[in-house]
């Protein structure tokens, strides 16, 4: 049964990212240490777990409104796990099937009603960090890996983990380098949200050279971009991230 879906349009300003005390991600982190792994997620276990993941969401949805960034990028992935087990026995062939998804159904979080799309964007906004994009997991193939583990709350913590799952992408399959294509193939990522990486480096090239921390990776990037690599955006395959 799903707690927290609203439909409703409400009013709001942009959430507030700071907190005085820690919430208690404890239940989100049990279910992510069960039952993902290499980014997948088992959805049939999760489903069996349901009301202990309604019962998490539940009380994000009554938090005090002052919250932490790691709070909301939590918020995010469980809304998301929730919705796949909860859009009935077999999940959809693409997350984006699912009606409303991202942009009309709201759900309760810190006191406030929100969509996907609006939960991020306030993440987005309030940090100017395109990192954060490697948080998010949409529920998809192509979404940067869901963490098997709840993201943490603490800045410094966080800090360390978003560029961890940064160089981790890029070093992986956020970048992918044509030689006989003469192209750099990154995440389709980089093309929605061009502007919050330009924002951090100027370039999508710089922002590349910054994350590729994998010596081999680094030194081919290097070279292409000096050869003048195109950059070109890689399919996104919204099919769902199940095992």
């Amino acid at each position: 049964m799903r707690l927290l879906r609203f439909i409703a349009l409400l009013g709001g300003g942009m959430l507030p990212l700071s907190s005085a005390a820690a919430f208690d991600h404890s239940k989100l982190d049990a279910l992510l240490k069960a039952h993902v792994s290499g980014g997948k997620v088992d959805y049939e276990a999760v489903r069996a777990k349901e009301p202990e993941l309604d019962a998490y969401l539940a009380s994000v949805g009554a938090a005090p409104a002052t919250q932490a960034t790691g709070f909301y990028i939590n918020a995010y992935n469980a809304i998301v796990l929730d919705a796949l087990v909860d859009s009935g026995a077999a999940l959809p062939a693409k997350v984006t099937d699912l009606p409303g998804f991202f942009d009309k159904t709201r759900y309760r979080v810190a006191g406030k009603e929100v969509t996907l799309n609006e939960l991020e964007g306030m993440v987005r906004t309030s940090t100017k960090d395109a990192r954060v994009h490697f948080a998010f997991n949409c529920g998809a193939r192509s979404c940067p890996a869901l963490r098997t583990s709840a993201w943490p709350e603490d800045a410094a913590a966080l800090d360390s983990a978003l560029a961890a799952a940064t160089t981790s992408f890029f070093n992986g399959s956020g970048l992918k380098i044509d030689d006989s294509k003469k192209e750099l193939q990154v995440t389709r990522l980089m093309e929605w949200y061009a502007d919050d990486f330009k924002a951090n480096t100027g370039t999508v090239e710089a922002y590349l050279t910054r994350s590729v921390t994998d010596t081999t990776k680094a030194a081919a990037l290097k070279a292409a971009i000096a050869s003048g690599y195109k950059v070109t955006f890689q399919f996104y395959n919204w099919e769902p991230n199940r095992k």
